[in-house]
């Protein structure tokens, strides 16, 4: 297909949102009072549901949205695929005070074989909400990224600043670094208050989607003597819990001038896997990690990540220490059926 026979579909889609947009919009061009929720999109996935837990704890009202609606979350969601552009719109139109960005394919792990449906989601699914944020005035935008976006960070950069460039090589880290170049010119050109914020990897309750460290603190839990792990174990992981990545989002809807910040959000230095096991190990002397030796990990080799941007731009330090989240995470697995 050529450039200009795609242009129709996308005018379609333009004047599709146009007309919902107008019909919540008073003659002079002001738009209708908002409601005061805030749109939670992956309402129903680790970061997305604790924020909207704390925002309702909070006295916010929550507008939450997800591809699915699980049964036992403790509110409403409106079940919406990223990628359907009419239902985000309507859900939009309700008239929202901000948009926490949480949806999407959350890691390199899922999807692997699917890189289109991955840009589809992260990318473009973000571009749709930054062009309804556009669109229907919402004063607020903030999006889930990440330091995988990074790619291998630049030796010597120590520690890793907002200034090192997005150079991911796979769908998941390209896909969100495609969709912060959208949020920058939404920010810079139209005048959405949006920003992203880097999060790191993300561990704590509820997480289901595959991590080691989940992994780990599972096996451990549940009183096996050991994990097996298919490498040294000397990959540096810049852990987050998802207590302080809720933080976070949170200070960002509220903090001034974010348009076309871009912060990194990570617990502390990144620690070694070998110093994640030996933690856990601290807490659970039964179990233990068994690593292979002489096998490095294909991952990314990225330094320690400066947070202060996010200190300077929006008052936030992470609360919880490595030693305290994996503790708090091993109480709550152990309370929690097989």
């Amino acid at each position: 297909m050529r450039a200009c026979d795609a242009l129709p579909a996308l005018s379609a889609v333009g004047r599709k949102l146009t007309v919902a947009a107008a019909q919540h919009v008073k003659p002079g061009g002001t738009r209708m009072a908002a409601s005061g929720a805030v749109l939670v999109t992956g309402a129903a996935g680790l970061i997305g549901r604790r924020a909207a837990e704390r925002l309702l704890a909070s006295g916010r009202p929550v507008l939450a949205t997800d591809r699915i609606a699980p049964p036992g979350l403790p509110f409403e969601v409106v079940p919406a695929e990223l990628t359907d552009t009419a239902r985000l719109a309507a859900l939009v139109a309700r008239g929202v005070a901000a948009i926490l960005h949480c949806g999407g394919i959350s890691g390199q792990m899922l999807a692997k074989d699917h890189p289109a449906g991955i840009f589809a989601a992260n990318a473009a699914g973000t571009v749709t909400l930054l062009e309804l944020a556009r669109i229907f005035r919402v004063p607020r935008f903030v999006f889930c990224s990440s330091v995988h976006a990074y790619g291998d960070t630049p030796a010597g950069m120590d520690p890793v600043t907002e200034a090192a460039p997005l150079l991911a090589r796979d769908a998941y880290g390209a896909s969100k670094a495609a969709a912060e170049a959208a949020l920058r010119a939404y920010a810079a050109e139209h005048g959405v208050a949006a920003c992203a914020l880097r999060l790191g990897w993300v561990y704590g309750p509820r997480r289901t989607t595959p991590s080691l460290t989940a992994r780990m603190v599972r096996d451990a839990a549940r009183g096996m003597p050991e994990t097996a792990v298919d490498h040294d174990g000397s990959f540096p992981v810049p852990l987050l819990h998802v207590e302080d990545a809720v933080s976070a989002l949170l200070a960002a809807l509220d903090a001034p001038d974010i348009a076309g910040l871009a912060c990194n959000i990570v617990g502390g230095p990144s620690l070694p896997v070998t110093g994640i096991a030996a933690r856990i190990t601290a807490l659970r002397p039964g179990w233990r990690a068994r690593f292979t030796p002489g096998h490095r990990l294909a991952e990314y080799r990225q330094g320690d990540f400066s947070i202060a941007a996010a200190r300077a731009a929006l008052g936030w330090t992470p609360q919880v220490t490595p030693e305290a989240g994996l503790a708090a995470y091993l109480d709550w697995l152990s309370r929690e059926p097989a």
